[in-house]
Parts: C-alpha cells; structure tokens; sequence
C-alpha cells in the first residue's frame, strides 16, 4: 500500500469512554488544527477533524499542530479544561503554552457534567488515548497504543 504523503504528520485518538469515533487528524503545513465543539454545518465532527459533539467542549477548545517532527498541543481559553495525562494545561480562560503530545498520552477535553442527583452524567467529556504518527512507518500501525 503506498502511503499518501498528505496523510501524516497526523494524530491517531482512540476514545476511552463512547463520547466519539476514532479518529485521525492529519496535521499540514505547520498550521494548527481546531479543536472544538461543533457550532454549525462547517463543523460537523468526523473521524478527520478536530471537532466533537459534546457541550462540555468549547467552540474553539484547543489548537493542535506538528512542528520539526513533533506535535503539539495548547488550550486556547477554554471554559472547562485541556488535560494532558490529568494534568490540566491551564486555568479557565487562560491560554496555556505548548505542550508536546506523544504516543500513549491520555489527552481529555472539558469535563463529566453531571445531573441534579451527582452521579447521571449528562455531557461526556471526550477522553482519548493519543498515538502519534511521524512517518510512513507508522501510518498503517492500527493498533491502540497502550
């Protein structure tokens, strides 16, 4: 199978709860790609962009990009958090700096809303284990990370 050079950098995310499908985000041109929730028909979610049907997401929730053979990840200001392995990358409405993802990585957008009785989870918040693709070696590596 020859690989399509438009097909990495990307970024593999496998979903730990059934807040989404997988997906894989190519990332182009050094150019950040949105991640948020989805506002309108522009920003229907699929399995190749960066946006998620879930209310505990911001509109414009974080950026996430590859540069010099890595990639990278920022919250820009939104209400309920970017976490990086549980780690929140910054506080409500602060733009946290760049944080490098790596394959493995456990990246969470927003937060578990629940209802009146404190444990009905109303709005999921999208939890995903990261894999990141480099290279043509390991683009057709389907396999979870661990």
């Amino acid at each position: 199978m020859q690989a399509n050079s438009g097909d990495f950098p990307a970024l593999k995310l496998y979903p730990l709860n059934d807040s989404f499908v997988p997906k894989q985000i190519v990332l182009a041109d050094r150019r950040p790609v949105r991640v948020g929730r989805q506002m309108d028909a522009t920003t229907i979610p699929s399995e190749r962009n960066g946006y998620f049907e879930s209310k505990t997401l911001s509109r414009r929730h974080a950026e996430i990009w590859e540069e010099d053979g890595r990639i990278w990840i920022k919250d820009v200001r939104s209400s309920n958090g970017t976490y990086l392995n549980g780690v929140r990358l910054s506080p409500e409405g602060v733009e946290s700096a760049p944080f490098e993802l790596t394959t493995g990585d456990q990246l969470e957008f927003g937060i578990d809303i629940f209802g009146a009785d404190g444990e009905t989870v109303i709005h999921r918040k999208a939890v995903a284990r990261v894999k990141s693709i480099l290279t043509e070696g390991n683009l057709y590596d389907f396999g979870q990370p661990q």
